[in-house]
């Protein structure tokens, strides 16, 4: 399954359908509260051409950093998956802003991946999306403006009509400015609960989600960390 345009809402949706069936292992929402950013002490990298795709996948997690996984994926966006969004904007502008942001559409390259974790219905995802010059700082700072005012809101999406609140949630320093927040979905007497990690690191933005079913989720930091540090190097050299 490729991640596209919010992807956080057509992975969340296939799979809360398969949820209903499965038997297994799955992986807090809270009050909306103001934006949690952080910011780190780690100088920006100066302006320079932004990474390139083969570039984001070879700085990439591997299947092999990640114990216990049943495969890690990585792929270049196709350009022509904004083509596939029809859907109507959502309810609230400062939300489809939120969406618009995550969907990293004017990044120069995208790479996203998936994680399949050995013991978890659900996979994390992660997107590295490259941007020129100051474009990655202005997203962030659009996120951030979002995520003052967005708290609830209606759309359309793969499964039909859904009803999300977004609240936002604390994050230890990561990368060059940091914001976490989760987005709840009520849907057939279950609760959808994904969590979603947003750090800008130099001119690359890095964003993971985690998904679970009327329960909590987490990405690993661990492995967050990591990506950032590596990206931070490879922009620094």
């Amino acid at each position: 399954m490729r991640v596209r345009r919010h992807g956080w809402l057509l992975v969340g949706t296939v799979l809360l359908a398969y949820a209903a069936t499965a038997c297994g292992d799955t992986q807090s929402s809270g009050t909306a509260a103001g934006p949690s950013a952080s910011a780190s002490t780690t100088p920006s990298a100066s302006a320079q051409a932004p990474l390139s795709a083969e570039e984001l996948k070879s700085l990439a997690i591997t299947s092999d950093e990640v114990p216990g996984n049943r495969g890690v994926s990585a792929d270049e966006r196709d350009p022509s998956a904004a083509e596939d969004n029809t859907f109507p904007p959502v309810s609230d502008a400062s939300c489809q802003k939120m969406n618009d942001t995550l969907d990293a559409g004017t990044a120069s390259a995208v790479v996203d991946q998936i994680f399949n974790w050995k013991d978890g219905i659900f996979p994390g995802t992660s997107t590295l999306a490259s941007y020129d010059g100051t474009e990655a700082k202005d997203s962030f700072a659009r996120l951030r403006t979002a995520l003052k005012t967005c708290t609830d809101f209606t759309g359309v999406g793969y499964t039909g009509k859904y009803k999300a609140h977004v609240a936002t949630e604390k994050i230890a320093g990561v990368g060059d400015e940091s914001l976490a927040f989760r987005i709840t979905t009520p849907s057939e007497g279950r609760v959808r609960n994904q969590q979603h990690i947003f750090v800008r690191v130099g001119q690359v933005t890095v964003y993971c989600t985690m998904l679970d079913v009327d329960h909590s989720a987490h990405f690993p930091m661990n492995l967050l960390r990591k990506q950032v540090d590596r990206l931070a190097r490879a922009q620094h050299t």
